[in-house]
């Protein structure tokens, strides 16, 4: 493990990060795509997809923290981490695929069920990579300023795998569309294709971390936790341990009620983002994919703007600024257009101020999102002082929950937007009436900025720093000497 001060090597952070590909995809899928395709496509209710995307979080907040306990508390020759990366790519790859081919002429009721038992299929199975790769980060380094270095690479790559097969599908779509008699966004072959080429890259870039990684195993952390010697523990230790790890930190506490919150706030408008482009601004399909391609420069910028403004002003005021800047970025356009106070659709003033908003909006996102993720790094050493113990799976299983709120709480919330608005079933761009736009809008933008206002509220009650941070790894190092 590197010490406190040495800067890791460029291929440790990159095949670190490479993995986050996989996540990044299924990431992009459920927050972006899912809802506007079972609704639009497969023609689900909009409140019956929610319900389902949002009840797929019952199994994550018992799934998620399992996992990352089994994989804090695992031995084996390939180290706590490794044999859970290897070990989720098929299960990855396969359930990626099938939640985008369900059955043919299924009930509400049967497609439901489907989204249901797929949903949770995935999430579970992308959880068993996700914990116990982002949990190899602060086993890594416990610099301060190293660890926003580390986790923007997850960052990048994540944003940029989920990009790349967002804009591959959108060439897709383009090219079929002109060469059709229908916008090839509508037709569910598409989704099927869509499904079967992620499903082989996201095997692909778990396999290049994992093998990319496993060098690493014999300079890893490895707790050395009496109990382990024993073949089994008792539930209600199990239970305990996760409940006091996830408890004993009052910085960490905060951080994980914060960021579910800001995480629902964004989903609610990245869940709504292709209805939005479909119907509120009516772009056509080579206008997103135009859209698609600038968000590449997104994670660059997020990549160079995270460690420097954590060195300059802190983590927790650069995720306030930049949660702040997104609130209002993602809402002033919506507001406008519900003030009447913008051009027609036919303007290209439309295109470029939706490509304009969105890039600034995902920017922000992706530093603030960046140094929370770090601030949660940083509480490993915090519960480590307290427990004796390091909890890094067990910790970041509940930042991974608060991830998938993204996805679950924001569907709902759009789902119900949708129907209160008394969305029309196979709605047609152009066709949709104004008055039922306007109330989506309205919806959307007050419900966006309670959630921002409050995800901020929590953020600014956090107190940790990096003086703070380097006085308890001094501590930590002195405990040895002391016993």
């Amino acid at each position: 493990m590197s010490d406190g001060h040495t800067a890791l090597p460029f291929s440790t952070k990159f095949l670190y990060g490479f993995g986050s590909i996989a996540y990044g995809i299924k990431d992009n899928a459920f927050a972006y795509f899912l809802l506007f395709v079972y609704v639009q496509v497969f023609g689900l209710a909009p409140d019956l997809a929610g319900l389902a995307i949002l009840v797929m979080l019952i199994f994550d907040a018992f799934s998620d923290p399992l996992i990352g306990y089994i994989s804090d508390n695992t031995q084996s020759r390939w180290g706590r981490r490794h044999p859970f990366i290897y070990g989720s790519i098929i299960p990855v790859a396969l359930t990626f695929f099938l939640i985008w081919d369900p059955p043919t002429g299924a009930s509400d009721q049967g497609l439901f069920w489907y989204l249901l038992v797929m949903g949770i299929g995935i999430r579970t199975a992308i959880t068993l990579y996700e914990i116990p790769s982002t949990a190899l980060g602060p086993e890594l380094t416990q610099d301060y300023v190293e660890r926003s270095s580390l986790i923007a690479f997850r960052q990048w790559f994540g944003w940029w795998g989920g990009l790349t097969m967002w804009n591959l599908l959108w060439v897709f779509v383009v090219y079929s569309s002109m060469n059709g008699t229908e916008d090839a966004r509508y037709n569910a072959d598409t989704w099927v294709v869509y499904g079967i080429a992620c499903s082989i890259v996201m095997a692909i870039a778990i396999l290049v971390t994992g093998i990319g990684t496993h060098k690493h195993i014999p300079q890893l952390h490895i707790p050395k936790d009496e109990r382990l010697k024993g073949s089994r523990q008792k539930i209600g230790t199990v239970v305990n341990d996760i409940w006091l790890t996830l408890n004993v930190s009052r910085n960490y506490r905060i951080l994980f009620i914060a960021y579910i919150v800001c995480k629902a706030a964004s989903g609610l408008f990245t869940n709504l983002t292709l209805f939005y482009y479909s119907y509120y601004w009516e772009l056509a399909p080579v206008d997103i994919l135009t859209i698609g391609l600038t968000l590449f420069l997104a994670p660059v910028l997020g990549l160079k703007l995270t460690p420097t403004c954590s060195r300059l002003f802190g983590k927790r005021n650069t995720a306030i600024s930049f949660f702040a800047a997104a609130m209002v970025l993602e809402n002033a356009l919506i507001l406008l257009r519900v003030l009447d106070l913008l051009p027609s659709n036919e303007s290209p003033i439309i295109l470029t101020a939706v490509l304009v908003c969105h890039l600034a909006a995902i920017t922000c996102i992706i530093v603030a999102g960046t140094a929370v993720g770090a601030m949660v790094f940083d509480t490993v050493e915090e519960v480590e002082s307290s427990t004796g113990k390091r909890m890094e799976g067990t910790l970041l299983a509940a930042r991974s929950f608060a991830e998938k709120c993204m996805a679950g709480v924001g569907a709902f919330s759009a789902g119900l937007i949708l129907s209160f608005a008394a969305w029309p079933e196979d709605a047609k761009p152009g066709l949709v009436s104004q008055a039922t736009l306007d109330t989506v809008g309205i919806y959307t933008v007050v419900a966006s900025t309670a959630l921002w206002l409050l995800g901020l509220f929590f953020i600014g009650k956090v107190r940790e720093n990096k003086e703070a941070h380097a006085a308890r790894l001094a501590s930590l190092a002195t405990k040895p000497q002391e016993a």
